[in-house]
């Protein structure tokens, strides 16, 4: 029976859902406001390709250190709300810093600072479950995925009518307004207590690295990101940028992007999908290689959004699956760091292989790491190598 109390409940974790909701999409606009124009405008300061790569990949590489030792320390400290707030501060923050000076140094330190920022991640996605029923785990990872890719497509919008008018020192003005934003909103979220502080000890953290489908999950996610970030978050603007596009057409590249990784990320990967959603990201690169114009481009973002959104959330959700409780901080945070090994490679390795190669070289063999992992999907999805070690598990 329906009581008044069950309905202010329910209102009560609608309103926290919502209120968690809108710091994600603050956060990430934040974060993604001035990405389309990032490597034109660190091209304009006569930087070699490799330099722009290294700045580009500063991002993930202080994800790569923190995000193990953060989610232990958020399995440790079970406050969530913390890391959120601090998380929304740094990523608005670190806009500043890029208009500090166009030393690559400073921008490598700036941009490094905004994946302290993104490191935070880690508690949005754990939190946000918490106020769904377990079963609905995998709906939750894709409706928190859904207001980030809100906040992206939010971004690229405003930027896009923008750019225009203020350039990219104003959008890094506008990005650390998103980001106080976010932050006096994080100020409200309520600490949960879903679960009592855990003794953690080394000994107890590697079974849970070596988790057959964490490990799967976080090296496809790594190769999934070494893609995007080497391509559609870096080299695909400056590529497009020399063939004439203009800065609302950078803009609404990303617009289309995001858009259809929104539309993605109400699908469930199966493995096919997994499937399909690889070699669409190989498709894309294809495409990008062999563009002679900027037309291509709008269909093949909608194509790469597609694909990232059938994988990003899908990945996330599989490879926290049968972690207990206590532990998916741990487990998200590895996770997350072994997929930024892809967003810090991927600019380096594209930033070397345009100097010492060619762009579309560059971009053939990006499209070749996606063929290669749509061909691996099928067969280790049907073997029993996944659920080997797992109590009660099946793949």
């Amino acid at each position: 029976m329906l009581t008044r109390a069950n309905l202010d409940s329910e209102t009560h974790v609608q309103a926290k859902k919502a209120l968690l909701c809108a710091i994600t999409a603050f956060f990430w606009f934040a974060q993604y406001i001035y990405v389309p124009f990032l490597t034109p405008y660190l091209f304009t300061l006569s930087m070699t390709a490799t330099t722009v790569g290294l700045i580009v990949g500063a991002y993930g590489v202080t994800q790569l250190i923190l995000r193990i030792p953060l989610g232990i320390t958020v399995d440790i400290v079970r406050n969530h709300k913390l890391f959120i707030v601090i998380g929304t501060f740094l990523a608005g923050a670190s806009s500043l810093g890029m208009i500090i000076s166009p030393s690559p140094v400073l921008l490598c330190v700036a941009n490094g600072l905004s994946g302290v920022a993104s490191s935070t991640w880690i508690s949005f996605t754990v939190l946000f479950p918490v106020y769904y029923e377990k079963s609905e785990g995998t709906k939750a990872i894709g409706t928190i995925n859904f207001f980030s890719n809100a906040g992206r497509l939010a971004a690229y919008i405003i930027g896009g009518i923008f750019f225009e008018r203020i350039g990219i020192r104003g959008l890094f003005v506008v990005s650390f307004a998103a980001g106080m934003a976010g932050c006096i909103l994080a100020l409200f979220v309520r600490r949960e207590t879903e679960a009592t502080p855990v003794n953690i000890s080394v000994g107890g953290l590697v079974p849970v690295m070596r988790q057959r489908r964490l490990l799967f999950s976080s090296i496809t996610s790594a190769l999934v990101f070494l893609v995007l970030f080497g391509t559609v978050y870096s080299f695909t603007t400056s590529t497009a940028k020399n063939l004439g596009a203009t800065g609302l057409e950078l803009a609404m590249f990303a617009v289309l992007f995001s858009a259809a990784g929104m539309l993605g990320s109400y699908f469930v990967g199966t493995k096919y999908l997994l499937l399909l959603a690889f070699l669409l990201l190989g498709a894309y690169c294809f495409g990008t290689a062999f563009s002679l114009s900027v037309i291509p481009f709008f269909p093949l973002q909608v194509v790469a959004g597609l694909a990232n959104g059938l994988l990003a959330p899908s990945l996330m959700a599989y490879a926290i699956r049968h972690v207990d409780a206590g532990r998916k901080s741990t487990a998200m945070g590895f996770y997350q760091s072994v997929y930024c090994l892809g967003i810090t490679m991927g600019p380096v390795l594209m930033g070397f292989l345009v100097d010492h190669a060619s762009t579309t070289t560059s971009f053939i063999i990006m499209a070749l790491v996606a063929i290669a992992c749509a061909a691996a999907i099928p067969p280790v999805y049907e073997s029993k190598w996944l659920a080997r070690g797992e109590k009660g598990s099946a793949p």
